[in-house]
């Protein structure tokens, strides 16, 4: 009896002191992956032409486009939100910008344009297109300076910029005067600029602007959202 006793008070003892058993394990929940915003994916190409969207992308739109075309202004109006919102953002559509500059006012602004960060891209190419009128007639008053004929191209370059008003509007936007003054000047790519717009008007001989081309196929006549759009859900199918 003594032992039984004995043995019932030691499994007491340790029953009491041992720790308590662990509550069975709980299965790992996988959380849903957050939707990828390919509107934050960019890059360059080897001809320096800015790339946004789903490198993957099911169609690949390329826009020749010059800043200073009113074509380009309007259809950029119809086309950008509802193309970014519905289809770059989705991963379904990339596209890639090739500036086909005809004058001094699109060389400035678009070297500045191409100098901001290109998550920052498409949104400054629509608020220049936005205000293309404004930013024009401000600078069609540049020549009026002091010896504007004798200034070299890059000082002619830089007074058309100031007088655009272009300085006010990258300040706003986030670009310091050191680096609006930076971008300027930067011989790189200024030459990087000049090669794509020569690459634009004659070795892609192309039309005019704007020209899209949809996964390599020229889309000849499109000006307008409601033209291209359709073409975009065709190539989806």
């Amino acid at each position: 009896m003594k032992s039984v006793v004995v043995m019932a008070a030691a499994l007491l003892t340790a029953q009491s002191f041992a720790a308590p058993a662990a509550p069975p394990a709980k299965k790992a929940v996988a959380k849903p992956a957050s939707p990828r915003n390919w509107l934050a994916v960019t890059g360059r190409t080897a001809e320096g032409a800015i790339v946004v969207g789903n490198p993957a992308a099911k169609v690949r739109l390329v826009e020749y486009l010059s800043l200073t075309c009113p074509h380009c202004a309007a259809m950029s109006g119809e086309m950008m939100e509802p193309l970014k919102r519905d289809y770059i953002a989705k991963g379904l559509v990339s596209i890639e910008m090739r500036h086909a500059v005809r004058d001094g006012y699109d060389f400035a602004a678009s070297l500045l344009l191409r100098c901001e960060p290109p998550a920052r891209y498409l949104d400054s190419i629509e608020a220049l297109f936005a205000t293309q009128q404004q930013w024009m007639d401000k600078g069609s008053g540049a020549a009026a300076a002091p010896d504007f004929a004798a200034k070299t191209p890059e000082q002619k370059m830089l007074i058309v910029a100031r007088a655009s008003g272009f300085d006010r509007f990258f300040a706003q936007r986030g670009m310091s005067p050191k680096a609006f003054a930076t971008c300027m000047d930067d011989k790189r790519a200024q030459q990087q600029l000049t090669q794509m717009a020569g690459n634009s008007w004659e070795r892609d001989a192309i039309p005019g602007t704007p020209l899209i081309l949809l996964n390599g196929a020229r889309q000849e006549n499109v000006f307008s959202w409601d033209a291209l759009e359709p073409r975009i859900k065709a190539a989806l199918k």
